[in-house]
């Protein structure tokens, strides 16, 4: 395999999606975006992906009803998730994490940290 893995973004807001898959493709992934959270299950069960980065503030289902969806499911639930929030409190945080996320990134995001809890998912999900 060329790249260094597959990544689903999930974001209500296209520039965030955009940013997002400029970032890791830059990195050599692979990504796929949706702004549709109500999807993101049966895209996860249609293609195989190691990571996937979860805004928690979107209409429809938000990101933490999703995330307890991956985990529950048995096909899905070893993919790292990552929660993107502009939720900085210690409460989101923490809720985010014991709901199954493999790591959280606040908002607005930096370049670097993005990259590195990607490729932290990315290692851990090889593993």
């Amino acid at each position: 395999m060329a790249t260094h893995g597959k990544i689903l973004i999930v974001d209500d807001i296209s520039t965030h999606l955009l940013l997002l898959q400029t970032i890791l493709h830059d990195e050599g992934y692979q990504t796929k975006i949706t702004d549709d959270s109500k999807r993101v299950v049966d895209i996860l069960l249609k293609e195989e992906f190691q990571v996937v980065l979860l805004d928690i503030m979107m209409p429809g289902l938000d990101g933490i009803q999703v995330l307890e969806k991956i985990k529950s499911n048995e096909k899905l639930s070893s993919i790292n998730v990552i929660v993107i929030s502009a939720k900085t409190d210690s409460w989101s945080i923490k809720n985010a994490m014991d709901k199954g996320a493999f790591d959280y990134i606040t908002k607005p995001i930096n370049i670097q940290d993005v990259r590195n809890k990607v490729k932290s998912a990315m290692i851990e999900s090889i593993l």
